[in-house]
Formats: structure tokens, C-alpha cells, sequence
């Protein structure tokens, strides 16, 4: 695999020692961010389908089940839109998979409440027109081409950022040490994992990654880097004692119970899987970067253990000698 790189080029990019060779480097494949991308055009899926269900011509031979839900699209209008994005938004951060971090779902939060400012405002105004207040509102009145404009605006940014977040990880592999490299927005981070410290490692490779060829080698050290507890989920005592608390109004009782609902994840610890700058992620031929790196990993650790032999083997001559010497006797001393 080393003779497909620059080995002098991949060192000076992750700044490695004169006495390293470097063996390998990569991207994370595109296609290992699939759940990300799906997301995102699921954004744009919901905002078409209720932009497109407000007055939607359908025919006599149109699938019942088809026209049921264009119905109710275009009954409850916003309202729908916030209910079926908030589920979208919940069902992604349980299933606690490479899409449910915190900046993914505070993203979709963000994208859920965005039609809901529109119909505030509208709500505002009207109230300050009751009062004779002259305000006229900042934004403008909620039209059914904002659900058009808006899908394809947050669908825009949502897959630039995501393209962004794909390409910003690099890895590499020397003779000695792992190199783990990410450079996002202003956040840059570089971790270098020696061969030597290495205590195990797991290839995951899921269903869709043995077909669409991609999978991720984790390393786990001795120092406990490589392992994750998964999700930050809350206890049901603590969701009951919320819901049941009888020192809050209900708005904030329910915002409370709401808070608890979206925080919920899966629980379970394992090897670190869904880090990208933690693990060697999404990588092409995870089989053979695998091999590589058990096999370094070996060299290594004989190498190290060659070395110290080596060192030893001196001290131990002397002592050997030192323990066969005569001793002298107390007349050799006088004499």
C-alpha cells in the first residue's frame, strides 16, 4: 500500500518524525456519511411535500392513502410541518447513529421552528394593531412558496456544511504511529496513536458497508482511548418526575418533558464507532488497512522488545561476570 502515496509528502502534511516511513493515507469515503446526506434530503422531502400539498390537483385514481395525507398536509398546514419535523428530529437522535450528534440536532430543531416564527410574528402584529402599536413586523407574511424557498435554502447549507465535514478528516499510517487529523470550521485537532500503545483493534463494517465498500478500524489503548459510553439518555424516573412536577406551570412542564423526549438515546458502550476524528472512519478497503496496521503494530512491539533485549543483555553479562569473580578473603586483603 505505500506505493500508493508520496511517503515524503504524507509525512510533512502530519508533521512526522525524520526516522518514520510513512505507509498509508486516506479520506473517510463519502459514502460513509451516507446517513448525514440521507438526512438532508429528507429536510427538503418534507418541505417539498408540504409546499407541494397546499392546493395539489390529484386524481380520481390517485392512491387513497396518497390523497389521506395530502389532506391532512393541507388542513393542519404549519402545524403538520412542525409535528412530522420534530418527529424526523427525535426518531434521528434516538437511534443514536453518525447523524445524532448535538450540531445535527440542533439543526434540525432550528430548521423544525423556523415556520413557527413566521406565524409568531403574524400573531404579534396583529395583537400590537389591537393596542395601536404601528409595529409592521421584521419579517414578511407566511406564504406556501416559504416551504419551497426554505427546503431548498436549509437543504443548500445543511450539504455544503455536511461536504465540508466529509472532507475534513485525514488519516495516516507510519511504521510507528497512527495519525488522526481534522481540520472543521476553526477546530483543528491532531491525534498520534503509536503502534506500541495499542492494545486491540475492531473492523466494523455494516450491512451497507460491505456492499457499498467502505468500513471503520477502530483502535482501543491502554489509556482507554477508543471507548464510548454512547448516549447521554435520561432515566423514565427523571422524565415521570418531570412530567408529574406540580411547582410549574404546565408551558414549562411541558417544554421540560419536550427537552427529556428529544435527549433520549439508545445506551450501550462499545469501541468508539461514529467519531470520524477518533478512529480511522468510513475508510476504502477496510480489510486490508486492517492488516496493515496489526501488522505494524506487531513489527513494532518486536522491534521495541528487540531493543530492550538488547539493552539488558549488557547488564546482565556484567552481573553474570560479577557473580563468578573469586571473592577476595580478608588474608588476600592484608597480604
Amino acid at each position: 500500500m505505500q506505493g500508493k502515496i508520496n511517503p515524503e509528502s504524507v509525512k510533512k502534511k502530519f508533521d512526522m518524525t525524520t526516522t518514520e516511513t510513512a505507509y498509508y493515507a486516506c479520506k473517510p469515503t463519502m459514502l460513509a456519511f451516507s446517513a448525514k446526506y440521507i438526512l438532508c434530503f429528507m429536510i427538503l422531502v418534507v418541505h417539498l411535500f408540504f409546499w407541494w400539498s397546499d392546493g395539489a390537483d390529484l386524481g380520481d385514481d390517485t392512491n387513497g392513502f396518497i390523497q389521506l395525507l395530502v389532506s391532512v398536509a393541507g388542513w393542519l398546514g404549519i402545524a403538520g410541518f412542525v409535528f412530522i419535523m420534530l418527529i424526523v428530529t427525535w426518531f434521528n437522535r434516538f437511534m443514536n447513529w453518525s447523524s445524532s450528534g448535538g450540531w445535527y440536532t440542533t439543526s434540525m430543531l432550528i430548521i423544525t421552528i423556523t415556520p413557527g416564527i413566521f406565524v409568531i410574528e403574524d400573531v404579534i402584529v396583529t395583537v400590537s394593531g389591537w393596542f395601536g402599536a404601528e409595529y409592521a413586523g421584521l419579517l414578511p407574511s407566511w406564504d406556501n412558496a416559504w416551504f419551497l424557498i426554505l427546503g431548498f435554502g436549509y437543504f443548500a447549507i445543511m450539504l455544503s456544511l455536511t461536504i465540508w465535514y466529509n472532507r475534513s478528516f485525514n488519516y495516516a499510517i507510519s511504521d510507528r504511529t497512527i495519525y488522526l487529523k481534522k481540520d472543521f470550521m476553526l477546530n483543528h485537532t491532531l491525534h498520534n496513536i503509536p503502534l506500541a500503545d495499542i492494545n486491540n483493534l475492531k473492523l466494523d463494517i455494516p450491512w451497507y458497508g460491505r456492499i457499498l465498500g467502505f468500513g471503520t478500524v477502530n483502535m482501543l489503548t491502554a489509556s482507554g482511548f477508543g471507548v464510548r459510553h454512547e448516549s447521554i439518555s435520561v432515566s423514565t424516573g427523571g422524565a415521570v418526575d418531570t412530567a408529574a412536577s406540580t411547582q410549574s406551570g404546565f408551558l414549562r412542564k411541558m417544554l421540560r418533558l419536550f427537552i427529556v423526549v428529544i435527549s433520549l438515546q439508545r445506551t450501550r458502550q462499545d469501541m468508539d464507532t461514529s467519531e470520524p476524528e477518533d478512529c480511522l472512519y468510513g475508510v476504502a478497503k477496510p480489510m486490508e488497512v486492517y492488516k496493515l496496521v496489526n501488522e505494524l503494530q506487531v513489527q513494532r512491539v518486536d522491534q521495541i522488545h528487540t531493543t530492550n533485549v538488547a539493552h539488558d543483555e549488557p547488564a546482565v553479562e556484567q552481573s553474570q561476570a560479577e557473580e563468578a569473580a573469586p571473592e577476595e578473603t580478608l588474608s588476600d586483603l592484608v597480604d
